[in-house]
């Protein structure tokens, strides 16, 4: 009797962990999108600090999504052990939001996308090309362009910075 009464508890445990268990590599999963979305070089260290920190939130629709809040403490962990500067992520992107125009559509790809499209324009690939275009999303400037469409350039007064930092974290010399 003892027997079955501890192997009955060991199959509920198993049971009751088996969904704690799917719902973090459903976190993990979305953490990776994210970073993968976002152009970061460590995706899955950045993933695994997602995983730690996300909840599961419900929006007025009903759909379930996992979101990491903002926290001090989170955004810490991302920057020591991933790199990732989320605040200056997050204030490239409200920047970049700022200049556009009401209704006009959105860069694709965000300040990473656009980078990514200058490395390739200049005949940049793999690695290099996401080092490239982490550093020109940290410099590149939204400007106002034509029809509501936004444009982004490095000003002229951060072209040495720019330059500078593209060598020390990329290699690339201008």
């Amino acid at each position: 009797m003892p027997m079955r009464l501890i192997w009955g508890m060991s199959f509920v445990a198993a049971c009751l962990s088996g969904p704690a268990l799917a719902q973090q590599g459903s976190a993990y999963s979305a953490g990776l999108r994210v970073a993968q979305g976002r152009g970061y070089a460590n995706a899955d260290c950045y993933a695994r600090v997602f995983a730690k920190h996300a909840v599961v939130v419900e929006n007025a629709a009903g759909k379930r999504s996992w979101f990491a809040t903002s926290t001090p403490a989170y955004n810490a962990e991302q920057r020591s052990r991933c790199g990732v500067d989320r605040l200056q992520d997050i204030a490239a992107r409200r920047e970049a939001q700022r200049f556009a125009a009401p209704g006009a559509p959105r860069i694709r790809g965000g300040m990473h996308g656009a980078g990514m499209r200058v490395a390739a324009e200049r005949g940049y690939a793999g690695s290099e090309a996401n080092c490239f275009a982490r550093v020109y999303a940290v410099y590149a400037s939204p400007q106002p362009a034509s029809r509501g469409m936004v444009k982004y350039a490095i000003p002229g007064r951060s072209m040495h910075a720019y330059s500078q930092e593209l060598h020390q974290r990329c290699g690339i010399s201008r």
